[in-house]
């Protein structure tokens, strides 16, 4: 049975990006861990399965958006393509003020997400089974959200569809991604002003205890999403704006 990682050496993971964390949050976030790496025997959730690398690829990766961005206190968030609630639930459990919605397409991780929220006691969740491209036309949904997070989902030229129309002008889109994160935001720039993106920025940091480089492309909605977009479900995986 893996040794359990001790809360010194998370604190010190956390400080080295420069954040701070409590006690409660570590265990609450050890607490979605265990259902985590329980739920995964039944459902393909994450291949990573050693606790002080979920602590290090995971958490702390998710965490970064807080270096990267000033997030206003009550902000509502809607994490993309969530999966197993990563970053979102490590996102909510460091700020619990804010709103957050998990949206995932596959009804197998939504009822995990739904159990996660109901045995961490979380409020200000909400668990929602649909696709990017169907929610984003949705009127209860369309521009209703200070921020847009997404990790490991699509290329940054298919992601921006998925995620501005989502976001009010004045918000923020964050994509999480690793070193060709550059590389997807110089062939996404267009598509980016069509959907009504502006301002954008990369920010950088190399995980300790690794040679991992954590990209997070920041995206400013400075203008409304023409009513186009996005697209219907698929067409922005097959016909990547140009």
């Amino acid at each position: 049975m893996p040794v359990p990682v001790n809360n010194s050496i998370i604190t010190s993971l956390i400080r080295n990006a420069g954040l701070e964390i409590t006690a409660e949050q570590i265990a609450k976030i050890k607490s979605y861990i265990n259902l985590l790496l329980e739920s995964n025997k039944q459902v393909n959730l994450t291949a990573i399965v050693e606790e002080e690398e979920i602590w290090r690829k995971h958490v702390l990766d998710s965490l970064l958006l807080f270096c990267a961005l000033e997030i206003p206190a009550g902000a509502r968030i809607i994490d993309v393509g969530t999966g197993a609630g990563i970053p979102g639930f490590i996102l909510k459990i460091y700020r619990p003020d804010m709103q957050l919605t998990l949206l995932e397409a596959q009804q197998k991780k939504v009822k995990f997400l739904e159990k996660v929220v109901a045995r961490l006691g979380l409020n200000g969740v909400d668990c929602l089974w649909g696709r990017a491209e169907e929610v984003g036309q949705n009127r209860n949904y369309r521009e209703k959200y200070n921020l847009a997070v997404a990790r490991a989902v699509a290329p940054l030229i298919t992601l921006a569809e998925y995620c501005l129309p989502l976001v009010q002008v004045g918000g923020f889109m964050v994509a999480y991604k690793g070193p060709a994160g550059e590389q997807e935001l110089a062939a996404a720039e267009k598509a980016i002003n069509l959907l009504g993106g502006g301002e954008t920025k990369i920010w950088r940091h190399q995980l300790p205890e690794g040679e991992e480089m954590r990209i997070l492309v920041i995206i400013k909605k400075e203008k409304t999403t023409p009513p186009a977009y996005p697209r219907r479900v698929g067409v922005p995986a097959k016909r990547p704006l140009k």
